[in-house]
């Protein structure tokens, strides 16, 4: 299978506890439903863009238990290639707990990292990597562990061979001074206004203007949620309005949205564009529960109007 985009990082099975009135440290609460099923972040990113008919794999670890074969068997079903996901014999699969609350749509999670500290990589991986036009990074691959060096070369490697990398940021890495040294790698960065905060920008035309500048990349490109997306990208700022949908779950919303900005930049369509698409996948995977609530095209022909 020939891919079109490789997407690196976590692979997990998410546990979703659902309550009303919130939740905070201190409190207790009876959950009104209860949920299991796959997620992680760069693997729903994978399932987006397959749903929407892009060839994808995804590069990742998971245990040598039962719950990490189902994982794969899951990612399989929907059209991800999965040759390069390691299974580490010996260690947990990760997991994610995460507490939503459906007055609001807002979540909480915490995650539990096992299998996904042992990440190797080979030059099977790099190869992998090479044949697709573009890779796609989670941010929690950078976080302080013992596979931060290997997914640092992994992105150089990639490079290199005149792969497009793409970033999602997270907060826990947004102020570290390791993304310094992948500037140069990265053509598309992307993540929330908290997350470019931390980083130094605000999401307007002048620091996202210095953002490009100081990265030397492409495009960065933030997402505002419920006011929509900007982005700078090559020279010019561009702002798309969000879509209005009744919230249900918030979990993989930005997930969505980073696989919709890539379907349009495999498709070449224009940064307007690019960013609408991802805005409608976005908000589409606000309206039902769990991160793998997902479209598919012909789901999103209402939204937007038009054949994507």
């Amino acid at each position: 299978m020939d891919i079109a985009v490789a997407v690196f990082g976590s692979l997990t099975q998410d546990v979703y506890l659902y309550v009303r009135g919130g939740f905070s440290l201190g409190s207790s609460r009876v959950a009104v439903e209860y949920r299991v099923g796959g997620g992680g972040s760069a693997a729903n990113t994978a399932v987006a863009l397959s749903r929407l008919g892009v060839p994808v794999g995804f590069v990742g670890v998971v245990g040598g238990d039962d719950i990490g074969h189902i994982l794969i068997e899951d990612l399989a079903r929907e059209g991800v290639d999965v040759r390069a996901v390691q299974i580490i014999e010996g260690r947990a699969s990760s997991k994610a707990y995460i507490i939503v609350d459906l007055d609001s749509g807002e979540r909480g999670m915490i995650g539990v990292r096992d299998a996904a500290n042992y990440f190797t990589l080979g030059e099977n991986v790099i190869e992998y990597v090479k044949r697709a036009s573009y890779l796609h990074v989670t941010g929690y691959m950078l976080q302080e562990g013992p596979g931060l060096s290997r997914a640092v070369k992994l992105i150089k490697r990639a490079s290199e061979k005149g792969v497009i990398v793409s970033l999602d940021l997270t907060q826990e890495i947004s102020n570290r001074e390791i993304l310094r040294g992948i500037y140069g790698d990265i053509r598309y960065l992307l993540g929330n206004e908290g997350e470019f905060l931390l980083l130094g920008y605000k999401a307007t035309k002048e620091d996202l203007r210095r953002a490009q500048r100081e990265i030397g990349c492409d495009g960065v490109i933030v997402k505002l949620g419920e006011r929509g997306s900007v982005a700078f990208v090559e020279g010019e700022f561009h702002r798309s309005s969000s879509f209005q949908v009744p919230i249900i779950d918030t979990t993989g919303a930005g997930d969505a949205f980073n696989a919709g900005f890539l379907y349009g930049l495999v498709k070449g369509y224009d940064v307007e564009t690019c960013l609408e698409i991802a805005n409608a996948i976005g908000a589409y995977a606000c309206r039902g529960k769990g991160a793998r609530y997902l479209p598919r095209r012909e789901d999103l022909r209402e939204m937007l109007g038009y054949e994507i």
